[in-house]
Formats: structure tokens, C-alpha cells, sequence
């Protein structure tokens, strides 16, 4: 009943800060980008766009779609889809959390709860939340066809799979480590032809759109930036964005103790054989949860090591929420390793250890937290607003310099379109600058202008954006 009572009211305070900070943080790059999808709405260039978009898939644009007609601009309205899975994700992992069990489900939760990268993505208007509910089902659907192999429960799971595939396809990778995990494991085997049978529909199912949004895919689209300080090797690059806001240090402890856990756990949970050939039959209990710990870190290992081979590959940035989905699992593990660890014969009296470092690990993470709470983005609304006042007269707009930064400006004032400047023979031209543009192409464009015997009237300075108004001296 108590612990009933802690995990709704941990729900509410944690649902009233996901819903508070959605209300009050501007929108941020890819939030804008994603509610461009919705300008001068066709399904044709509604999907195309989509396909476009970096490791994005349809899904979470549908889910989002009526909420963008409503207000496309909306803070609230935007992010309404990730504070509502988000609530939805911590309830399913207080839900698996009890297929271990853990003896701290609740410091379990909190933990999964408050890992900077969790709470940033509860609070943005990406498909992530989505993704991670949609994972946290399936791995309770895969528990459940172990359990109880047939048919049914193989299409469900297939069904959860699917839908994970549509809404961010790396966020199907940690079923792929259940299903390689599961094979070393005897216990199990009546259910091995379910599980893969499940696991490798969904590739099926979604190859023909992959097929389809390979050739619109642009090489030129805004891209999100890593901190400054992140060791830039590609393995240390993907753990490090668990705690992509905070001070690195408290991010390396955090990533020790996790990893440690990891280690600790999958230990723990491997099939006895594989240790002691005469060992005694462990009791049932014992044996269903080492199935679940085992298979949970055989998710998190293969989700990071692919995610990590991709990156290091492609030799692109590895993205925050890559993490992501090794993050249910992760938590799990590096839990159970250490109610494992208290269980050992010469700890036994030392039971209080476990939720110390619990503890210790939810305190790490605060620093990230609070960092990514108080980090104002920045705001391009405002900015917007400041453009409109100097198209007065022959006025006309350059948007400086990407080709997707005019999508930064028209979501939230879709008739500046109109303004673009097609040629330069104005005597007004107004220079839009959103915050991502280089240095050296806001020069480039300021002395081309220069050039031309334009000269600068005035400017607007907001965050790292800025409006110039130069006027033609001819």
C-alpha cells in the first residue's frame, strides 16, 4: 500500500514538473523543425518531410498531427504527446520493475525518472517518449510470451515491435538483444521460435518504408550539437549523453556507477551452467528472475554497442537519444545487481548499502537536471516577432543561411514566405539569423549585401539570434 501510495504521489510531482517546464521553456531546434512538417499540410510533402528528417519515422508525426492543427506553435500543445508517454513510460517500468522483483522499486523509479536525458526528451516535442513507451510495452510483451509462448502473444509483441520501428527505428534494438541473450539461456527454449518469429517481422514490416524514405532523406539539415567538454572517442561520446547538460564529472560517476551495475548484474543473472557445471537447480523464481535481468542487460548491451558501431561507422555524432533505449534496462540491472550484491553470504548485515548507492546515483544526476532546467534555448518566437516591424515599404527577406533556417521563422509566422527575397532589387532587405548560423556565413552574407551599396540601419539582438535591416543607398 505504501509503496502504492509513493509511486502516485512521485507520479504527480514528477508530472507537474514535466508539465511546468513544457509550459514555460521556449521550443527548441528539432521542435521547430518537427512542427514544420505541419506548414501548408499535403501528405505528400507531409511524408516527404518526414523521410527527410533524420532517423525520424511517421508515428509520433501522426499522434502529433491534431495537436499541431490546433495550434501549431504551442509550446504545451506540441509537447502534450511526450508528457503523456512520458507518464505512461514511468508507469510501465514501475510495471516491469515488479517481473524482477526489485527490493527498491521505488529508488528504481526515481532513478529512471530523473536521468537528465529522460527528463529532457519528457519535455520536448520529439518522438522519443513515444518510442520509449512503446519499448517499455514490447519488453513486457516479450516477458509475457516467455512466460506463456503462443501465438497471440507473438503477434502482440510483433505488433509493439512495428510500432516501435514507425516511431524511431534504433529503438527496436534492444529487442534484438533479448532475442540473442534469450539463446543462451535452456530455460527458455520452448519459446525461442515465438520470440524470433516476433522479433523479425517487424524488419519485414518495415522495409518497404525504409526502402521509400531513403531517396529524400537531405545532407544538409540542421543537425543537433554535443557539448563542448564530451570526450569525442565514440563509445565514451554515447555514454556520455545520459548527462548531456550537466558537469562531466558528475556524468562520469554517474556512467561508473551504471556500467558497474551492468557489469554486476549480467554476472549475477547468467545461467548457472555457464559457471558451475555441478551446480544445483536454482529454485523457479530465482531462475525467472535471472531470465529478466539477463535479457534486460543483453538489451542494453547490444543496444550501445550497436548504437556505438553505427556512430563510429557513419563517424557521426552520437546523438543523446541513442541512449535512450538502453536507459529501462540499464536502471534495471545496475538495481538488481546490487539487491544481488546485499544477498552475498558476507554482506548480509550490510542490506543498507544498496539503497545508499541508489541514492548516491539519483544524486548524481541532480547537477544535470538542474542544468538542462535553468538553460534557457533560445527563443525563436520573440525573434520572429522581431522581423515583421522592418518589412515596411519594398522590403524583402533573406534567411540566413541554411536552407531549412526560413522553416525556423514560418512556424511561428507562416506569411513571412511571401517577404522572401527572389531577387535584390529592393531598397530594403532584411537579414533573418537564427541562432545555428556560423559566424562566418552571417559575415559572408552581411558584406555580399555590403556589396551591393546596402547599408545597415538596424539591428535586433535576441539570444543567439539576430535581425539586420539594410537599406539600399542607390
Amino acid at each position: 500500500m505504501r509503496t502504492a501510495l509513493a509511486f502516485f504521489a512521485i507520479l504527480i510531482v514528477y508530472g507537474l514538473l514535466i508539465i511546468g517546464t513544457s509550459v514555460l521553456m521556449p521550443l527548441r531546434l528539432f521542435e521547430i523543425l518537427q512542427a514544420a512538417a505541419f506548414l501548408k499540410f499535403s501528405l505528400h510533402s507531409f511524408f516527404v518531410w518526414i523521410a527527410r528528417s533524420p532517423g525520424a519515422a511517421p508515428l509520433h508525426y501522426l499522434v502529433q498531427l491534431p495537436f499541431a492543427f490546433a495550434s501549431p506553435n504551442s509550446r504545451i500543445l506540441l509537447r502534450l504527446p511526450s508528457i503523456v508517454f512520458a507518464l505512461a513510460s514511468a508507469f510501465s517500468f514501475f510495471v516491469l520493475t515488479t517481473r524482477v522483483p526489485l527490493q527498491q522499486p521505488i529508488l528504481a523509479l526515481l532513478l529512471f525518472l530523473v536521468v537528465p536525458i529522460h527528463l529532457a526528451y519528457a519535455t520536448q516535442a520529439r518522438p522519443y517518449e513515444l518510442g520509449l513507451f512503446l519499448l517499455l510495452l514490447a519488453t513486457l510483451s516479450f516477458f509475457s510470451l516467455l512466460k506463456q509462448p503462443g501465438v497471440n502473444k507473438a503477434l502482440i509483441y510483433a505488433i509493439l515491435l512495428t510500432a516501435c520501428l514507425y516511431t524511431q527505428p534504433s529503438c527496436y534494438l534492444p529487442a534484438v538483444g533479448y532475442l540473442l541473450f534469450l539463446l543462451a539461456m535452456k530455460t527458455y527454449r520452448h519459446a525461442l521460435g515465438y520470440v524470433l518469429s516476433a522479433t523479425l517481422l517487424p524488419l519485414a514490416a518495415y522495409f518497404p518504408y525504409y526502402l521509400w524514405a531513403v531517396a529524400p532523406r537531405r545532407p544538409d539539415w540542421l543537425t543537433e550539437q554535443f557539448p563542448a567538454y564530451a570526450v569525442k572517442s565514440v563509445g565514451l561520446q554515447a555514454l556520455m549523453s545520459i548527462d548531456p547538460a550537466g558537469n562531466p564529472w558528475f556524468g562520469i560517476g554517474l556512467i561508473g556507477l551504471l556500467l558497474t551495475g551492468l557489469v554486476g548484474g549480467a554476472w549475477s543473472a547468467m545461467p548457472s551452467a555457464s559457471r558451475r557445471k555441478r551446480a544445483p537447480s536454482p529454485p523457479a523464481p530465482l531462475v525467472k528472475r535471472r531470465a529478466v535481468v539477463f535479457c534486460l542487460a543483453g538489451g542494453v548491451i547490444v543496444t550501445l554497442a550497436g548504437e556505438t558501431a553505427v556512430s563510429g561507422w557513419t563517424d557521426l555524432a552520437f546523438a543523446p537519444y541513442q541512449i535512450l533505449w538502453a536507459l529501462p534496462g540499464l536502471v534495471i540491472v545496475f538495481c538488481a545487481a546490487l539487491d544481488a550484491f546485499v544477498r552475498l553470504p558476507p554482506m548480509r548485515n550490510l542490506s543498507a548499502v544498496s539503497p545508499v548507492l541508489v541514492v548516491l546515483t539519483i544524486l548524481l544526476c541532480i547537477p544535470g537536471d538542474v542544468e538542462y532546467l535553468r538553460t534557457e534555448p533560445n527563443d525563436m518566437a520573440k525573434l520572429t516577432a522581431l522581423v515583421r516591424p522592418q518589412l515596411s515599404g519594398d522590403a524583402c527577406i533573406v534567411f540566413v543561411s541554411q536552407p531549412l533556417s526560413r522553416y525556423l521563422f514560418e512556424v511561428f509566422d507562416p506569411a513571412l514566405d511571401k517577404y522572401e527575397c527572389q531577387n535584390f532589387f529592393h531598397k530594403r532587405v532584411v537579414l533573418a539569423i537564427q541562432p545555428f548560423v556560423k559566424p562566418e556565413q552571417e559575415r559572408e552574407a552581411y558584406i555580399f549585401f555590403v556589396g551591393l551599396d546596402f547599408e545597415e540601419t538596424h539591428r535586433d539582438l535576441l539570444g543567439g539570434g539576430k535581425i539586420i535591416t539594410m537599406d539600399a543607398q542607390r
